[in-house]
């Protein structure tokens, strides 16, 4: 069976495609075609119009999938385009999602004389970073079963049966053959459940997320040096006072020490609109190896910081 990382299509708000974000230190499409060989997997290529994605050294697919996403659910053009035609047996991977080991074990070991579909759905895991289902991937070997079903979709999209544009969701009630989306948050159909933190990235926070899940961004530690009230206060890590009594929220005073992204220490070390610095560096934490999944659903436990002890901290300077 061939897999195609789909990879297509134009995301207005992305500077480059986002399938080429990084996790763990690794692009997204770099990612998944390392999985998909460490299952065994060994006929691969990538669906896109963009010639950057053939740096990968495996066949790049160019076909006319030239749908723009606008934003969450709002695409321009036929997204269908996106499923590369081909005869053959083809598991069609989407190229802009964060697949666990586990996941990719779980699609490449499925058997279909037909077609099955693979997403997220509820009950999640309390490591996957979205509250709704997720598409990940399509594995087909009716391929004519796929033709007629988009086409289908589309006709049907015509005359006004669905609630937005169609996409994965949409097609696959009608490949089910059960009742359509004519609202939001409708999914009667059954498909393969993958819920560990597997994740499609919509927006740029989920590159984040899915980051510091995975222990795959450099945290930056750092010194308040200027007084100042951080709205994203809740993004700091081990945040340390350097003076017991002075623990308002989302304030950080003089001598205060935490740790951040990257993308915050630069934004508190002057990319701000007043230019201003406010903290100055200490450390750089380097980047942990990735976390085992974790498949077993468990409430959420709320978090208890101590009240640290009035003595400052050492600060370990700069040499």
């Amino acid at each position: 069976m061939k897999y195609i990382l789909m990879c297509g299509g134009r995301y207005e708000i992305w500077e480059k495609p986002r399938h080429l974000s990084v996790i763990c230190g690794e692009e997204i499409v770099e990612r998944t075609i390392r999985l998909l060989k460490e299952n065994g997997v060994t006929d691969i290529a990538i669906s896109s119009n963009n010639d950057i994605f053939k740096k990968f050294g495996i066949p790049v697919l160019e076909h006319n999938n030239n749908y723009v996403s606008h934003n969450f659910g709002d695409v321009e053009g036929d997204w269908f385009d996106a499923f590369y035609p081909t005869d053959e047996p083809t598991c069609y991977i989407f190229g802009d999602v964060v697949f666990s080991p586990e996941a990719i074990k779980t699609i490449v070991e499925y058997k279909t004389d037909d077609m099955m579909f693979f997403g997220s759905k509820p009950p999640f895991a309390s490591n996957y970073i979205k509250n709704h289902e997720e598409p990940f991937a399509l594995k087909v070997v009716n391929q004519k079963h796929l033709r007629e079903a988009i086409n289908k979709t589309r006709e049907l999209d015509k005359e006004g049966k669905f609630w937005r544009k169609p996409l994965m969701w949409e097609l696959w009630t009608v490949i089910q053959d059960v009742p359509l989306q004519t609202e939001p948050g409708k999914y009667p159909a059954e498909y393969v459940a993958i819920n560990d933190y597997t994740v499609d990235v919509d927006r740029k926070s989920d590159i984040a997320k899915i980051n510091i899940l995975l222990g795959g961004i450099e945290m930056v530690k750092a010194e308040v040096i200027k007084q100042f009230t951080l709205g994203k206060f809740n993004e700091l890590k081990n945040v340390i006072r350097a003076d017991v009594y002075k623990n308002e929220d989302k304030t950080l005073y003089v001598g205060d020490t935490f740790e951040c992204t990257e993308d915050m220490y630069k934004y508190l070390s002057g990319n701000n609109a007043k230019g201003e610095v406010v903290i100055k560096l200490i450390e750089v934490i380097p980047a942990k190896v990735e976390k085992p999944i974790e498949t077993k659903v468990e409430p959420k436990k709320e978090i208890i910081t101590p009240i640290k002890p009035k003595k400052k901290p050492t600060i370990k300077k700069n040499r």
